[in-house]
């Protein structure tokens, strides 16, 4: 028998109830009658890195020292993309092959390249503690098919075997593509990926398959306004729900997502405010303004080298640096590749949420902390056009974020809802658009139904995954998780056994540096300029 958790990136129960009350989703219907349901609270920031690692650890990024897409180290003032290697746990799968059980994993954000451990470690042949226990892991985007992109390396031409055609990404270019096309693409994958895990289960013996479909975010953001496409996609995965659903070795199905999704009513362009306040030091680039003025940007060399067949060819052999310098179409560039004046420099925007400020350009620390008060209350008094504020609250991390915490922020923002604040810069602060029509919210959705399940409504966190998927598998939940294990989602032996306590799960420090793999993908998915 098989527990398999599906999890849905972005899914968001204001398009899933309605169309389930009008009678489009049978098979969502189904886990909601005879299982339960509810929000889902992700993290803050709740964006893919490192809300997913949140769901399968169970820990904050504080524990995780993950906390965006991108970090900051403080000593090189470097900036550099997160990839597996950097996360400072073991994942509840991993509990689960200690004691001999055999895990899937597939499509899953965070999981590049497969074959890292937590804390930078390579894993020479497969990722198992014992005998018996194994994880299987097809890496989710930014891998590529074409590379290695499974842990045990072997996996992957019996997965191909199995799955011909599997793709880790979209064979589109995303910005390029028409409703149409993006909705056939993402439904393709969508069928790759739950036929990948009920191969894994059924050949591999797997007790646990989770699998991504990380497509549902791509969808969307680019077609919040088509929710007849939106409708079109989820109904291709309520027919593969429904499979799944009724195959003979299913113990329980889990659906949940890493966060939820919403209009975006404005754009906060952040790391341009603080440059306009005299915060954030750019050097201009001459390059950069000498490409622009002739037409070479960097949509248009996309655009040349996909029509061509070129791109993987181009990322290999055209030097990063060089990448970097083509201007965007918009006039915007991500502040990961600008040319930041440090010594000039209070502060710097990494996404959507953190801010981290430059001590050495105060040279007292009490200085720094002084600014960082005063700067928490002018973006608490920040206003779109119209009048509304910007930020809903801006936070200590230590409210969010447990244990050592490093490489995190020094301020936390808590955007208000409907305001997308990017970290690119150029442009306006205010007022701004972007291929993205919808950004992410903190509530998502969680269901469940099979074996051992309870059923009506319950609200959880996303730390609370991992314990109560391990305590409802009867394996020990480590010490240092900072979910809980919901009972109140269980029934039967499952609800009434004592929680048993295991060691900690956490390993050394990360490295860093995951290069232009992850910065490409990134891009293509509009995450950055």
């Amino acid at each position: 028998m098989t527990v398999y958790v599906v999890g849905l990136d972005g899914a968001d129960w204001s398009l899933l109830r309605p169309w389930i009350e009008g009678g489009n989703l049978p098979a969502f219907a189904r886990v909601l009658d005879e299982g339960i349901a509810g929000d889902l609270e992700s993290t803050l920031p709740p964006v893919t890195f490192p809300a997913w690692k949140c769901y399968s650890t169970g820990k904050t990024p504080g524990k995780l020292g993950v906390y965006e897409w991108y970090a900051y180290d403080r000593q090189t003032n470097e900036i550099s993309a997160n990839d597996a290697s950097d996360f400072r746990s073991r994942e509840y799968w991993d509990v689960l092959a200690d004691r001999g059980d055999r895990v899937g994993v597939i499509n899953m954000p965070t999981t590049h390249p497969a074959d890292a451990r937590a804390g930078g470690d390579e894993i020479e042949n497969t990722r198992n503690s014992s005998d018996d226990g194994e994880v299987f892991v097809v890496a989710g985007s930014p891998a590529n098919e074409r590379k290695r992109f499974t842990s045990p390396e072997s996996l992957k031409s019996d997965l191909l075997s199995a799955v011909p055609g599997y793709r880790v990404k979209p064979d589109l270019v995303l910005d390029e593509a028409t409703a149409d096309e993006l909705v056939a693409e993402a439904t393709t994958l969508f069928e790759q990926r739950f036929d990948a895990a009920t191969w894994l289960a059924e050949e591999k013996d797997c007790d646990l398959v989770h699998t991504t479909l990380f497509a549902t975010d791509t969808l969307q953001h680019r077609l919040w306004d088509q929710p007849e496409a939106l409708l079109s996609a989820y109904e291709r995965i309520d027919e593969l729900l429904g499979e799944l659903l009724d195959r003979e070795n299913t113990e329980a199905v889990i659906l949940m997502s890493d966060h939820g999704f919403r209009e975006i009513d404005e754009v906060f362009l952040v790391n341009q405010w603080l440059i306009e306040r005299g915060d954030l030091a750019i050097e201009a680039s001459e390059t950069r303004d000498l490409l622009a003025s002739v037409g070479l940007t960097e949509e248009r060399l996309k655009r040349l080298v996909d029509t061509l067949g070129l791109a993987n060819l181009a990322q290999s052999i055209v030097p990063e640096s060089i990448q970097r310098a083509f201007p965007s179409e918009s006039g915007r560039v991500a502040v990961q590749n600008a040319e930041i004046d440090w010594t000039r420099t209070k502060a710097v925007s990494l996404g959507r949420g953190p801010i981290y400020i430059n001590y050495e350009a105060f040279g007292d620390d009490e200085v720094g902390d002084r600014y960082a008060a005063e700067l928490a209350d002018d973006l608490r008094t920040a206003e779109t056009p119209v009048g509304d504020p910007v930020v809903t609250a801006v936070h200590d991390p230590a409210k969010f974020y447990t244990g050592e915490r490093q490489h995190a922020p020094d301020l936390l923002v808590e955007y208000a809802p409907g305001v997308d604040a990017p970290e690119s810069i150029g442009g306006t602060v205010l007022g701004e658009t972007t291929e993205w029509l919808a950004t992410h919210r903190r509530t998502g959705v969680f269901a469940a139904v099979g074996r051992g399940i309870a059923d009506g409504d319950a609200d959880l966190d996303l730390y609370d995954l991992a314990p109560t998927l391990l305590h409802y598998l009867g394996a020990p939940v480590p010490e240092d998780v900072d979910g809980d294990v919901r009972f109140d989602v269980l029934v039967g032996e499952p609800a009434q056994r004592d929680v048993e306590r295991g060691a900690p799960t956490a390993v050394g420090t990360g490295g860093r540096g995951a290069g232009r793999e992850v910065e490409e993908t990134l891009r293509e998915l509009g995450y950055m300029e």
